[in-house]
């Protein structure tokens, strides 16, 4: 909650003190919902104040006339009402509050809410805190039954033969993948693609804005066309109409960014998110079979479609690195087989889906140039169909230049909802703590060392793409302010294709540890089968560790922050002292 300085201060205070016959509920515009209505609470005590807690949602409507007024939450003591939380009237007339649910105010049995600004008053909201014994059994029974799924899938697996494996690994992903996705995520790639479908450019919400500047498209453009096909694919199977421009708007964006998907679940979700993920569940299953052909094992297809940080990224979440991931892959498969066409074509078309393959074509065209000489410029044409055609679409939805500007900033310099920023496994952790703004080193470390590294590979002939890939996707870890967890999923296969078996299992738990800390896991359960995720008490506890995680300095610089880097500064030595090959 967003408190002003002085005079929001002394305002609050004022509105605090007033006595509770001077205000009333009637004609104030003003209404307030408490979410969950029942909160079923692990254990029989409330934490104190100040500790980690489960937060309530309170839902606030009022009339956006009155915009920079001050709202006053209070509760309902048993004998007067008393201030609980404040915050400022927004121009879209919603605010999204959650209150920590503490013993310093709530307790067992029914609480009573509302809120206040001026003299007017909204009606009650109450909502229920129950203990709830099985709270913690219910969590921990996730986490078995997925475990225990992933077990009997690679078990399974080891049995059929390879084959039947891919058979048995198609099914299980595409059963999976209807039912699940973050959120977030997901309504982020099935809203780009609508809006295309609206005639409003994904790339830029536009001023005044059409949509939440959070949700404009920052990748290249590919598989934002690809959402609109599969949106129309949807209205054919099941009749869905084309939501409105405003509909698409969750109404509390501006003060929570992170519940924009509430603003569209229709019963046949799963159906348009089975289409949205197909891309990302078959390029999962070809990468399998790509790590396979290189190591030449074909056991290696098992491990990789078994591993769950594998299942997690291209079934679970929904996210564009599988497809990014498996053009990178094939590019350099091709490469080694001297298909220097094929491979510049696919780490382009890679690079139209997520951007990083395209770090592919100068260490590929470096190590071509040594070997051919001018030969090696003829291949680098493969680049141009892929390149024309996203250029192409940025310049059919608005200003090119502006629209590339926009790409280029928000990949450069990360930012979230306008803010630069820290997230994942970074050693900037460390400076969000203590509140210090992060470093763009991408830009000034980074890139200059990419350059270095070509330099390097065409001095030393150098031939080994996936060595150097790697080593500056680790020093990518170590420069950008944003390492999400599905940034591992890139470096993975190179892992497994250079047969680095402790690698390999390290760049998949440090990923699958930072989702359990940081996520519910419920939260990945899709809304058209649990709209609200909290209404259990297995997702209170996991909504409490992840409040635990993030409200402990002490354990986000050590998991998130030191950790990892000592990981990646030791995965890049052993990769730089790896010996030459003539693979490549």
């Amino acid at each position: 909650m967003g408190k002003g300085p002085l005079a929001l201060a002394v305002a609050t205070l004022a509105l605090l003190l007033l006595p509770v016959g001077s205000v009333s509920a009637q004609g104030c515009g003003i209404s307030v919902a408490a979410q969950p209505p029942v909160v079923d609470f692990p254990g029989t005590t409330l934490p104190g104040q100040g500790t980690f807690t489960y937060y309530e949602i309170l839902n606030v409507n009022y009339s956006s006339a009155f915009v920079n007024q001050t709202v006053i939450l209070q509760y309902f003591n048993g004998t007067q009402w008393r201030g609980l939380d404040s915050f400022t009237r927004n121009a879209v007339g919603f605010t999204e509050a959650d209150v920590g649910v503490d013993s310093s105010w709530a307790h067992f049995g029914e609480n009573s809410v509302r809120a206040i600004s001026g003299t007017c008053a909204s009606s009650e909201a109450s909502f229920v805190v129950r203990p709830d014994s099985s709270a913690i059994p219910e969590a921990a029974a996730a986490y078995i039954l997925a475990g225990l799924a992933l077990l009997m899938f690679y078990i399974f697996g080891g049995r059929l033969g390879r084959k039947r494996f891919v058979l048995l690994a198609v099914a299980f992903y595409l059963a999976v993948a209807p039912f699940t996705g973050q959120r977030y995520d997901i309504y982020f790639l099935l809203s780009s693609g609508i809006r295309i479908l609206q005639h409003v450019n994904p790339f830029d919400p536009g001023n005044p804005q059409l949509y939440p500047g959070s949700l404009k498209w920052a990748y290249p453009p590919l598989y934002a066309v690809y959402s609109a096909i599969s949106f129309s694919a949807y209205q054919l199977l099941t009749g869905a109409p084309l939501p409105s421009v405003s509909a698409l708007t969750y109404p509390g964006w501006l003060s929570s960014t992170y519940s924009v998907w509430e603003a569209y679940i229709p019963s046949t979700l799963p159906v348009l998110v089975l289409l949205l993920k197909l891309p990302m569940v078959m390029s999962a299953i070809w990468t399998g079979i790509l790590v396979g052909k290189m190591t030449g094992d074909e056991h290696d297809v098992i491990k990789w479609v078994a591993n769950p940080l594998v299942v997690l990224v291209a079934a679970v979440w929904g996210q564009l690195d599988p497809i990014a991931t498996l053009l990178a892959v094939g590019s350099v498969y091709m490469f080694q087989k001297g298909r220097p066409y094929h491979a510049y074509a696919l780490a382009s078309l890679g690079a139209a889906v997520k951007i990083w393959p395209v770090l592919l074509v100068p260490i590929m065209f470096v190590i071509a140039l040594r070997r051919v000489g001018r030969n090696a410029l003829k291949p680098l044409l493969a680049v141009f169909p892929a390149l024309i055609a996203t250029l192409a679409l940025y310049a059919v939805h608005g200003n090119l230049v502006e629209s590339l500007f926009i790409f280029l900033y928000a990949r450069g310099i990360p930012t979230f909802a306008g803010q630069f920023s820290v997230n994942g496994l970074t050693w900037q952790q460390i400076l969000f703590v203590l509140k210090v703004p992060p470093l763009p080193l991408f830009l000034a470390i980074g890139i200059p060392a990419y350059a270095v590294m070509l330099g390097w590979i065409y001095w030393k002939k150098e031939e080994d793409v996936t060595k150097w890939l790697t080593a500056f996707i680790l020093v990518f870890y170590l420069t950008y302010n944003y390492v999400n967890p599905q940034y591992f999923y890139w470096i993975l296969p190179l892992m497994m294709i250079q047969k680095k078996k402790v690698a390999t299992f390290v760049v998949t738990l440090l990923p699958l540890a930072y989702v359990f800390l940081s996520y519910n896991i419920f939260y990945f359960v899709s809304p058209a089968i649990l709209p609200d995720e909290f209404t259990f008490g297995g997702s209170i506890v996991e909504q409490l560790k992840v409040n635990a995680f993030y409200q402990s300095p002490e354990s986000l610089v050590l998991l998130a922050g030191l950790v990892p880097t000592a990981a990646y500064v030791a995965l890049l030595y052993r990769e730089i002292r790896r010996g030459r090959t003539s693979q490549a």
